[in-house]
């Protein structure tokens, strides 16, 4: 059988703290157990020689890549080529864009959709040289003597995602993560899909649907997490977390139930969650949510089609900062129509709600978005083919900002906020808000006192190895 390669290519821009790609291990692991070779690598561990002598031990090197980041999965699938290697593609551009990497001549093939069943199968028909197999499996696509030759659609969404095995965390470098990332980060899915309408976000790939794990099954894994790579915190991935409250009710009870001690992240929205909920969460080990808010001006929200008001946003922020968790939160500048005055309603917003943190992006239509679908007249497609997106540039040529003030405004948001935030007035009101958590969670409050004091000492960190 051939030694199969899958990759991630590495961004250009690192901004989220250094972690397994879940969706190499979930690929990984479906092909172990099919009993397929297979190798993942990382590109942003390692340079550019590590990368070349794990293409040149592979035969069938495939693929993922953001969409800021084609142009670099296109550079390496020319050198695979180079090398006599079979090369495809999967992920979500190339669910939505398959054309930009079969006319590169640099791809054999493409996988479009959710490749957890087809990618093997992909795999065992080229291993047969069997045609007629090839042809029929769904989201595959080729060309052959400039012609399209397969162009299958996606497959159905998956329904039953507890038969997929757990991610192959084995085969990625997890003490290079770790080295890199001194909170020893580790990611877990427990859903996919959301059916939220944001007119930014690629759907592709995940779907509109909501699509669940099942509370044995996804305890079971944060279970065997901890067991086996002792993380420092583990970062629910799912892009809603909390869609639906009772099944995070009846997860935080499992855990609880377990006595599994471990801190977690979990993004969701403002409207997704209350204070019975956000509770539950601490009191299982949730210290961190990250929220998409994107704008704190109505009008802005309603663009975006994000079905949020800035009372929601207001109203969870201070729920959260009750039940004890930090918040950190998206915003997007830049969006179509905006103005100096949504601009500063988003940030009389975000003073009200008072984050932890703030991540601000400026809007960018990417192909396969209903904002894509909607605003191509002011797309300048030239600078997006030599440059493509970041979250600091788009090719959206906007109305009223041009791209050196969108980043100015990007920069000066966050240095602002910051400003207010460390200023001591807030630091008073956080004092003030924690000695009342404190007081309302009294056992909280003597675990803190005891850390502060060195009664209590902090939880010890292990070195961990790949399992293999």
């Amino acid at each position: 059988m051939r030694r199969t390669l899958v990759t991630y290519v590495k961004p250009h821009v690192q901004e989220d703290p250094l972690s397994m790609i879940l969706g190499l291990g979930y690929l990984g692991g479906m092909l172990e157990r099919e009993g397929i070779p297979v190798e993942l690598v990382d590109e942003r561990i390692g340079d550019d020689r590590a990368m070349m002598d794990a293409i040149e031990r592979n035969d069938v090197i495939g693929f993922s890549a953001l969409t800021p980041n084609i142009r670099r999965a296109i550079a390496w699938a020319k050198y695979a080529k180079q090398h006599g290697k079979i090369t495809i593609m999967g992920g979500p551009h190339a669910s939505v864009d398959q054309g930009v990497f079969l006319e590169s001549g640099h791809f054999d093939f493409v996988l479009k959709g959710e490749g957890d069943y087809t990618l093997p199968q992909f795999l065992k028909a080229y291993e047969g040289a069997d045609e007629a197999a090839l042809e029929a499996i769904p989201g595959l696509a080729a060309m052959r003597e400039g012609e399209m030759w397969i162009d299958n659609p996606a497959p159905p969404l998956i329904k039953k995602l507890d038969e997929l095995p757990f991610p192959a965390r084995h085969l990625l470098p997890m003490e290079s993560y770790f080295k890199n990332n001194p909170e020893h980060l580790v990611y877990i899915f427990s859903t996919r899909g959301c059916p939220f309408k944001c007119i930014f976000c690629q759907k592709e790939l995940t779907g509109r649907g909501f699509r669940v794990r099942s509370t044995e099954a996804i305890v079971d894994e944060l279970e065997h997490i901890i067991q086996s790579y002792d993380p420092g915190v583990i970062a629910f991935v799912d892009e809603i977390l909390t869609l639906r409250k009772k099944r995070i009710h009846e997860m935080c009870d499992e855990i609880l139930r377990r006595g599994l001690k471990f801190e977690w992240i979990a993004n969701t929205r403002a409207d997704c969650v209350d204070y019975p909920l956000l509770k539950h969460m601490h009191r299982a080990g949730c210290r961190r949510i990250y929220y998409g808010w994107e704008s704190g001006s109505q009008r802005m929200l309603d663009v975006l089609k994000k079905d949020l008001t800035p009372e929601a946003i207001v109203r969870a922020a201070k729920m959260t900062r009750r039940a004890g968790i930090w918040a950190k939160v998206y915003i997007i500048v830049g969006s179509p129509g905006e103005t100096p005055d949504d601009i500063a309603e988003t940030e009389k917003v975000l003073k009200l709600a008072g984050p932890d943190l703030i991540r601000i992006s400026v809007f960018n239509p990417l192909i396969g978005t209903e904002s894509w679908d909607n605003y191509q007249a002011s797309i300048d497609m030239e600078d997006l083919s030599e440059n493509y997106v970041s979250s600091n540039r788009s090719g959206y040529v906007h109305e009223h900002f041009s791209q050196v003030e969108l980043e100015e405004l990007r920069k000066n948001m966050v240095r602002s906020y910051e400003r207010w935030y460390y200023s001591m007035p807030q630091r008073v009101r956080r004092l003030y808000e924690r000695a009342i958590y404190y007081a309302e969670n009294p056992r909280y409050g003597k675990k803190r006192l005891g850390r502060a004091l060195g009664l209590v000492p902090p939880p010890k960190r292990h070195v961990v190895t790949n399992h293999h």
